[in-house]
C-alpha cells in the first residue's frame, strides 16, 4: 500500500489550451479540488482559476499543451508547450507485462508521483501508450489516458472500482451517454471491434493492440 501521507509531490493536471480557451478547463479544476480535499492540500479556487486565465493570456493563438503542478501549500506552477500531431491512426499499443494494485491511491488521484505508470511505461518504449490491469485480470486504463472498448455495439470504459484515473473526457462522455462504465476483463479484448485512447488533450484515438 502506498502511504498517501507522503509529502513529496504535487497535484498535477494537463490540459490543451486552443486560442486562449481550456478544454473541458472546469472539469480539470474540479478534479485537482477534489485531490486537494483528499490530501488535504490548501488550495484556493479562485487562485487556480486566475492563474490559468492569466497564464492563457501570456500565450499566443494556436494550440498549447499547459501542465500545471499545485504544490501542498497551494503554489500553482505553469509550464506549456506545443501541441505536437500525432501519426495516422490505429497508433499501437501493448499490454503492461505486469498487474497494478487496484487499492493504490495514486492511480486514482493525478499527482506528479507517476512511478507505476513510468515503470509500465518503460517495458514498451516503441510504442505509443501501455495499457494497464489490475491483479483481479481487470482492465484500467492506459499510462496517459482512458480506454474505450467497442464491444457488440456498445462503447465501454473501464470501472473506477478497477483502480484508475477518472479522466475529464472519459467523464464527459459518460455524461453525454456516448460511453458506458463495465468491468472489463482483458480476456475481452481479442473480441473487441475496436479500441480508443482518450483524454482531453488528445480527444479520441483509435488504437490497435500487439502482443495481447
Amino acid at each position: 500500500m502506498v502511504d498517501h501521507t507522503r509529502q513529496d509531490f504535487a497535484l498535477l493536471e494537463t490540459l490543451l489550451l486552443v486560442d486562449g480557451i481550456y478544454t473541458l478547463g472546469d472539469r480539470h479544476i474540479q478534479r485537482l479540488l477534489a485531490s486537494a480535499g483528499y490530501f488535504h492540500f490548501t488550495i484556493s479556487a479562485s487562485a487556480v482559476t486566475d492563474a490559468l486565465t492569466s497564464y492563457a493570456q501570456t500565450l499566443p493563438g494556436g494550440s498549447w499543451r499547459v501542465r500545471m503542478c499545485v504544490s501542498r501549500t497551494g503554489h500553482v506552477l505553469l509550464e506549456h508547450r506545443p501541441l505536437q500531431p500525432l501519426p495516422a491512426p490505429p497508433l499501437t499499443v501493448a499490454l503492461a507485462h505486469a498487474p497494478v494494485t487496484r487499492d493504490d491511491i495514486f492511480l486514482t488521484h493525478k499527482t506528479t508521483h507517476r512511478v507505476v505508470y513510468d515503470l509500465r511505461r518503460a517495458d514498451h518504449p516503441d510504442v505509443f501508450d501501455v495499457l494497464l490491469w489490475n491483479e483481479q485480470g481487470e482492465l484500467t486504463e492506459f499510462t496517459t489516458g482512458n480506454i474505450v472498448v467497442e464491444l457488440d455495439g456498445s462503447r465501454l470504459t473501464p470501472a473506477c472500482t478497477s483502480g484508475l484515473l477518472g479522466g475529464t473526457l472519459r467523464a464527459e462522455l459518460i455524461d453525454r451517454g456516448e460511453i458506458h462504465e463495465a468491468i472489463l476483463p482483458r480476456t475481452v479484448l481479442p473480441r473487441a471491434s475496436r479500441l480508443w485512447f482518450i483524454n482531453s488533450v488528445r480527444g479520441q484515438v483509435e488504437v490497435r493492440p500487439i502482443s495481447m
